[in-house]
């Protein structure tokens, strides 16, 4: 039955998976992932081995693994273009065209059900201010102690007036959180409910790809950084399991975002 009403009370459950779709979403996920950790020595064979799940899938008609198939293929693809690897389009271009693949194609339009706000009640409250503190200090102690190199995230930063910075603040993480919740507690948790069940294994796989996308150049990034986006990537997948919609992982992922602006900010303001 088709969702007439998308972004409307909460999420329902996808319908599960046959093993050979299942096989068909982890393998297709476990792909992405490596592409993001390793771009340039996996980038070919990983868009090679995602172009056979896709067809795989739509042979298997597993309507999920071709969901996560096809977006992960036009991701991957796009990566290879050097002039959408800039923030936002990397995501965005992606999101646009698999976006445009899913209206057009009855099949995966009617499959969509984690397009829902959910609720932000007194159960999901706590737990989107305890990711809210956790993260916050978390960067903050990650950029004291570590001292990273930032150049590539200042640089992104153009010039501008003292009193702009709060706005710039609020559009880069509303749009960087919308992204990401839409790719990994969207696409991504969906499919692999369908796969798994909706269990902590879900939550936990989403989470291990959430971080392999910080891993060479997020904040944080490297070992450190892939260890404490995980541990995020588990309290924003839990968030959005309670809440049953993208609303509360939302704003406490743009509320990470807001904070991480916040600390490039004050260090172009020292300079």
């Amino acid at each position: 039955m088709e969702h007439s009403a998308f972004f409307l009370g909460s999420a329902t459950a996808p319908l599960r998976s046959s093993r050979a779709g299942a096989a068909i979403v982890l393998s297709a996920i476990g792909a992405l992932s490596l592409a993001m950790i390793a771009p340039g020595t996996a980038g070919k064979w990983v868009l090679v081995a995602l172009a056979g799940l896709f067809l795989m899938a739509i042979v298997c008609k597993a309507i999920y693994a071709t969901h996560v198939a096809l977006f992960a293929l036009i991701w991957v693809l796009v990566g290879f273009l050097p002039y959408f690897q800039l923030w936002p389009l990397y995501l965005l271009v992606p999101l646009a065209v698999y976006g445009a693949a899913v209206v057009l194609t009855p099949q995966l339009r009617r499959s969509v059900r984690w397009l829902h706000t959910g609720h932000f009640g007194p159960d999901v409250r706590p737990l989107v201010l305890a990711t809210v503190i956790v993260s916050s200090a978390a960067l903050v102690t990650w950029a004291a102690l570590t001292k990273p190199d930032l150049q590539r995230h200042l640089a992104l930063i153009p010039e501008m007036p003292l009193w702009i910075y709060p706005l710039a603040a609020m559009g880069f993480a509303s749009i960087n959180a919308a992204m990401e919740e839409i790719v990994f507690r969207g696409i991504m948790m969906e499919v692999l409910d369908s796969a798994l069940g909706e269990t902590y294994w879900s939550v936990g796989t989403q989470a291990v790809s959430f971080a392999a996308l910080h891993y060479l150049a997020g904040f944080p990034s490297g070992a450190l950084g892939f260890l404490m986006v995980l541990v995020y990537g588990v309290m924003l997948g839990m968030v959005r399991r309670r809440s049953k919609g993208l609303l509360a992982p939302w704003v406490a992922h743009m509320t990470a975002d807001i904070t991480i602006f916040s600390i490039l900010a004050v260090i172009l303001i020292r300079a």
